[in-house]
């Protein structure tokens, strides 16, 4: 009896030895782009300190950024979206972050509302794998991070009708288990505790310019889908809950290059926001964003679109959704780094990022002063994006007038003075961080700019460049030390960075 006792003894330690060892190994290997989204939601969460959820598509995420609405406006919130998520993944996302929070306000965005199918395993009769696929693999972002429940299971369950790749969502080693040659230092390190995580509370940043954005034409006036889709009814769904549950619902379709299509389902959105008497913004043609400079692709929005369209929704929850401003107040230090944080990135990035589309769009922010200078004859002065991205910064359309150089743009982002000067037009005793400065052009090559308070440097000359038709210098805006110092090279409307 006793050796029987010291066997079953053995067997179940062995038993809880394998069991151990697949629960590691499913950690190691599973995907972290799920747990490093969602790592500072359920910590925030947990502290009850999230005001406002942002739910949606990649529209949602490349949009909205919650580190900025937190620095310029107080708010706490977290950015749920998920790319490529259609309604009814929306919406389960949702009820499992209610699950943990309970905020004041849910912002839902209604791209993708002409959807008309439940499972995105199938989806319509004529959907290429290739694009099943991509959206079930775009699922695993959105529910990866989530305990196995039953409201996992039901959730998975709505979404997937394939009852094997059911089980890659409820058992993910099953799809993750021979991730082992990918593996890197992040990987074990979870192990340990140390989940990564964006510091941009669950937002995505992109920083191209999409420099062709397309157009299509407008449907009727208020024409509107001619079928009842799933999206429309999972939007219904989702307003539902947040009024059952006394949680305000904003209803938003973000601007990009919609189609006449998106347009109709824009047009739609509203029509479902206005039968439950929730406000509705629709900002296709708000004129929010400038789609010359404020796109990453046709598609999504660029950090300088984000910031525009994360400041409209924050002065809209400043003035209706009776939110707190929670900067400074004790509980919300994470906060306040991030804020930080995504301050001190936007600055390092205006320096140190080499596509000169990219620099200027992120010299927009002001988190930095700086110095754009073309010369004569540079490319730059056929390019109506890069024009567009100067005069944004400026506020005149001196640049956008110009058809030959030089010209010159000092914006001291600290005082929020911005100075230009073109042609034979000079700059003196103009009061900047980096010292009281003086511009000069002499002939094409050889231009002055320096500070009176040390005459022996001339930023605009430098033997090496001599042949580089445009600078880009950036200084701190308190201290005037320069950060960057950026030459770039025009080809047609193409540069090379030195």
């Amino acid at each position: 009896m006793k050796k029987r006792i010291i066997n079953l003894i053995k067997i179940a330690l062995f038993a809880a030895v394998v069991l151990a060892c697949i629960v590691v190994a499913a950690t190691v290997v599973r995907r972290k782009e799920s747990n490093d989204k969602y790592a500072d939601f359920f910590t925030q969460a947990e502290k009850g300190n999230i005001d406002v959820l942002f739910m949606g598509s990649s529209h949602m995420i490349n949009g909205v950024n919650p580190a900025s609405l937190y620095k310029d406006y107080g708010i706490t919130s977290y950015n749920m979206g998920g790319h490529g998520s259609v309604m009814q993944a929306t919406y389960w996302e949702l009820i499992e972050a209610l699950d943990y929070c309970s905020p004041k306000w849910v912002v839902v965005d209604a791209y993708m509302l002409e959807k008309n199918y439940q499972y995105l395993d199938v989806m319509n009769e004529n959907t290429p794998q290739e694009d099943i696929d991509t959206s079930i693999d775009q699922l695993h972002l959105n529910m990866d991070c989530w305990p196995l429940n039953r409201l996992k299971l039901a959730a998975i369950s709505d979404l997937i009708q394939d009852k094997e790749i059911r089980k890659e969502f409820l058992f993910d080693f099953i799809v993750y288990h021979d991730r082992w040659n990918e593996l890197t230092k992040e990987d074990y390190q979870v192990l340990s505790g140390q989940n990564a995580s964006n510091k941009l509370l669950g937002g995505e940043l992109r920083y191209e310019v999409e420099l062709k954005p397309s157009t299509s034409p407008d449907p009727a006036e208020g024409e509107q889908l001619s079928e009842h889709t799933v999206g429309q009814e999972y939007l219904m769904k989702i307003i539902d809950e947040c009024q059952r549950r006394g949680i305000g619902v904003l209803v938003t379709y973000l601007p990009f290059c919609p189609t006449t299509e998106d347009k109709i389902a824009a047009n739609s959105a509203g029509v479902v926001a206005g039968m439950y008497d929730v406000p509705y913004i629709n900002m296709l043609g708000l004129g929010i964003i400038d789609v010359y400079t404020d796109l990453n692709d046709t598609g999504h929005l660029n950090a300088l679109g984000a910031k525009k369209v994360t400041d409209y929704l924050g002065n809209w929850l400043v003035a209706t959704g009776d939110l707190e401003d929670h900067r400074g107040q004790a509980g919300y230090e994470y906060y306040d780094e991030c804020a930080a944080r995504y301050a001190e990135d936007m600055r390092n990035f205006s320096g140190s990022v080499n596509n000169l589309y990219s620099q200027l769009e992120l010299l927009n922010f002001g988190d930095v002063g700086s110095v754009v200078y073309f010369n004569q004859g540079s490319g730059s002065f056929a390019d109506a994006s890069v024009k567009e991205l100067v005069a944004q910064i400026t506020g005149t359309d001196k640049i956008k007038i110009l058809s030959d150089g030089p010209y010159i743009m000092i914006n001291d982002a600290g005082s929020g003075n911005v100075y230009e000067a073109s042609g034979e037009e000079a700059l003196s005793g103009v009061a900047t961080a980096m010292g009281t400065m003086v511009y000069q052009p002499v002939e094409q090559r050889f231009r002055f700019l320096y500070a009176q308070e040390n005459e022996e440097v001339n930023y605009l000359y430098d033997d090496d460049h001599i042949w580089y038709d445009i600078q880009v210098i950036t200084y701190d805006k308190n201290s005037g030390e320069v950060l960057s110092h950026k030459y770039y090279r025009s080809y047609g409307s193409k540069y090379r960075e030195d």
